[in-house]
């Protein structure tokens, strides 16, 4: 790995960065309005600190990285190496990559791992293209000397002096959509970031080949979120996903010596709720006990109607669990993620009023009878953590366990034992 690159554990700490790399990363920070690296002072040094957001961040000629906790071994090159592993891994139970075809030795040339998401990026949307572009028919406004398609009547009346001409609308099958603009964009953007020969290399035969796609000059994570698949491009949807995860992620300024600034970071707090939310979903029959199979299982309270207030008649403050089991018109089971640490040694384990409020609440309206917080099981834990916490007058009971992600989840064993952890928590619920 280049001396050029600082790789930190999340809330580790560095004091390499110069005056200089402090300034970028201030000036970063301030239009980002995201603190990625927290300043701070050790032993009479000012460094800087990571914090709950893992990603990267470039300050001209230094990389910094910063990847989750992963301790399996002494070897911190193995610890990176089975961080980014689980990084990719969690981003594809969590829905932004859903490509099965991982290519894990690319970890070994790779920087660092935003690179490894562009090569997965770029790869995919090379192959996808040549085995065919994805076109669409989209409506043309013109003025052609035949009838052709609509005739805009309306239009033609108001420009006489073009009376040799039809003013019409038609349909054509074009690959200038709105799914390939987004793509196109996202292309643009990585080729300008991206250090790595073979990505930049795949990012330049894409510009080339989708050169007939109408490059925007902005594209949003919303404009991103709009576009509807069909059955045509469906298969379209992983690089979708990927491509709107870039546009959330990136910030990018140039600095006043014209070197790229910019940062690409996601938040652990919705990485952690997603990965769990998809793990138990795509393995739902290795997790969920019997008592539970016929349940429907619906992420941050999907086609749920439940509020906690209403206001002008209609609902206010939406309720939305992590993940909620329905059972017919039954909520036998409510689950919340929360990235936070547990304290075995507190009394109520170091559990936040406002968390147990919110579950408070969650369990009245849904009428539920128990709900569970699931909270990632930390290093400093002797074990496992699992508590009830029973509500006055038999309202129900609250539950608060951690889930060991400290292994390396790509691991057949390691995904099964994550498997078995997670089921044991259910069956414990359920009985």
């Amino acid at each position: 790995m280049s001396t050029d690159v600082i790789t930190l554990f999340e809330h580790g700490w560095t004091d390499a960065l110069s005056d200089r790399e402090g300034r970028l990363l201030s000036r970063l920070s301030y239009s980002s309005g995201i603190e990625a690296l927290k300043p701070v002072i050790r032993q009479g040094k000012t460094g800087f600190q990571a914090r709950q957001l893992v990603g990267v961040l470039r300050l001209g000629a230094r990389t910094i990285q910063i990847l989750p906790k992963v301790h399996r071994s002494g070897d911190r090159q193995q610890n990176q190496q089975d961080a980014t592993r689980n990084l990719l891994l969690m981003l594809d139970y969590a829905g932004h990559l859903g490509l099965r075809e991982v290519n894990l030795a690319s970890l070994k040339s790779a920087s660092d791992w935003f690179e490894v998401l562009i090569y997965l990026f770029a790869l995919h949307l090379k192959r996808q293209w040549l085995r065919g572009e994805a076109c669409t028919y989209q409506p043309i406004d013109a003025l052609l000397p035949v009838l052709k398609g609509k005739w805009r009547l309306s239009a033609q009346i108001h420009r006489p002096e073009r009376k040799h001409l039809f003013s019409v609308t038609y349909d054509e099958f074009t690959p200038d959509n709105p799914l390939n603009r987004v793509l196109r964009y996202v292309v643009e953007q990585l080729w300008q970031l991206t250090r790595e020969g073979q990505n930049r290399q795949m990012l330049s035969e894409l510009r080339y080949w989708m050169d007939g796609v109408t490059l925007l000059p902005v594209v949003t994570p919303q404009m991103a979120g709009a576009i509807t698949l069909t059955r045509l491009n469906q298969h379209y949807q992983p690089l979708l996903n990927l491509a709107r995860l870039f546009l959330e992620g990136l910030g990018l300024e140039l600095s006043s010596g014209d070197q790229t600034v910019f940062a690409f970071l996601l938040d652990m707090n919705q990485l952690f709720e997603g990965f769990l939310t998809g793990f138990i979903q795509r393995h739902r029959r290795e997790v969920i006990p019997e008592a539970l199979q016929g349940c429907q299982l619906l992420p941050q309270g999907k086609n749920t109607p439940f509020y906690l207030a209403r206001h002008g008649g209609k609902g206010v403050f939406k309720l939305k669990p992590d993940l909620v089991f329905r059972q017919g018109a039954c909520y036998p089971l409510l689950m919340d993620f929360k990235y936070k640490g547990l304290d075995p040694g507190d009394r109520k384990l170091g559990i936040t009023a406002a968390d147990f409020y919110q579950m408070y609440a969650y369990l009245n309206r849904f009428r539920a009878g128990q709900v569970t917080l699931i909270y990632p099981q930390t290093m400093e834990m002797a074990g496992p953590v699992g508590s009830w916490f029973e509500l006055e007058e038999g309202q129900g009971t609250i539950r608060a366990v951690t889930v060991n992600l400290l292994r390396d989840l790509t691991a057949t064993a390691e995904k099964q034992a994550l498997m078995a952890e997670l089921r044991q928590v259910l069956e414990e619920i359920n009985g």
